[in-house]
């Protein structure tokens, strides 16, 4: 009989507050579950164990070095490209790395007595991140018997590549991208977990359509392509563009659940949809984003308005004058992001493979 886990998640952020419920779903299991951070995230979702670790954040200051030293962190590819992509150091890397290597060990082993994080049976990397780039710390874990789990996000492996000592040391790899989980044979694809209660109801307020989109990198998103079509819609048109940016997650969704249509991404259609999405479909907010023929296939009752950069205009604009049709995919989303995304359902699905592979007690 299977008998209590404990299950630590690794991020250097908590990208988009996902990770709480990860951890929400394997306590609800009946495991012990914790989550450590490097750093606090831009958009401050809640917090369990932050290190506050130096060299490394959000802060604009610290993206400018990485540009200057050219970071093998800033290496974007084309989006499903089929590439495999290692992270390789700059020059510069390879002479600052140890200096944070030797600034972080006390930090981290300070955190890991105070928490006991080595007694943990199973370590998630989340986007393959270890707190040490050679490794160390993995084979550590490894050597003691402990299983390593990687959970790919999409950037992380788009534009940073996968740590080599991180990638062999891992048992079970994941992702919740579609490109990825098709580019790389080792993923195995993971839905999102949500809850659908941690966001406010649709309540769309105002004379004009209000369209919403908030990129984290408008280069990823196509924002630039998404903006023009809504200026241009706008001349005949009564729309207005809620473009969110730079906000607290809190205010984000305060913005989003009074819009009547939302655009996720035009840029390709293997990236498919994000926390974005999950947080407008949870609402009843139609959800507008750009599905490869692939993707619709893996996943064909899914509630989306399917747009690409030629037709994006054509299509916001039936949206638009037709309320009838931007109904029915507004009420179409609350339903299937619990049938497809609840966080508990995600976390039996790992669990039942943890047991697949012998791991639990």
């Amino acid at each position: 009989m299977e008998t209590g886990m404990k299950i630590l998640h690794v991020s250097p952020q908590n990208y988009t507050g996902i990770l709480t419920l990860f951890v929400k779903g394997h306590v609800a299991l009946g495991h012990e579950s914790r989550l450590v951070t490097f750093y606090r995230a831009k958009s401050q979702y809640p917090e369990d164990i932050c290190l506050n670790l130096p060299f490394v954040g959000p802060m604009e200051w610290l993206w400018k070095v990485k540009r200057l030293i050219r970071s093998g962190s800033l290496n974007v590819p084309f989006t499903g490209t089929t590439e495999r992509i290692f992270w390789t150091p700059s020059m510069a890397e390879r002479l600052l790395m140890p200096i944070r290597d030797l600034t972080w060990t006390p930090l981290v082993n300070r955190a890991e007595k105070k928490y006991r994080l080595s007694e943990f049976d199973i370590h998630v990397l989340e986007g393959g991140m270890s707190f040490f780039r050679d490794g160390r710390d993995v084979k550590k874990l490894r050597a003691a018997g402990k299983h390593i789990v990687s959970n790919y996000h999409g950037l992380d492996l788009r534009m940073r590549g996968a740590i080599r000592p991180v990638w062999d040391a891992t048992e079970l790899h994941t992702t919740c991208e579609f490109d990825l989980y098709q580019r790389y044979p080792e993923l195995e694809y993971l839905f999102l977990p949500f809850d659908t209660s941690m966001v406010p109801p649709a309540n769309p307020t105002g004379e004009k359509v209000k369209i919403c989109h908030a990129p984290r990198l408008r280069s990823v998103k196509g924002t630039d392509k998404i903006v023009a079509a809504v200026e241009n819609l706008s001349k005949r048109l009564p729309v207005e563009l809620i473009l969110m940016e730079n906000m607290s997650n809190a205010e984000v969704l305060e913005l989003k659940s009074q819009c009547h249509i939302a655009v996720d991404q035009i840029a390709s259609g293997d990236m498919g949809y994000g926390v974005n999405s999950l947080e407008s479909l949870s609402m009843g907010v139609c959800t507008v984003t750009n599905l490869s023929e692939a993707y619709q296939n893996f996943i064909p009752d899914h509630p989306f308005a399917l747009a690409e950069p030629h037709n994006l205009e054509k299509v916001l604009a039936e949206l638009v004058l037709d309320e009838q049709l931007r109904s029915r995919y507004a009420s179409a989303g609350p339903a299937w992001i619990r049938k497809t995304h609840h966080w508990k359902s995600v976390a039996e699905h790992m669990h039942r493979r943890y047991a697949e592979l012998g791991w639990t007690k």
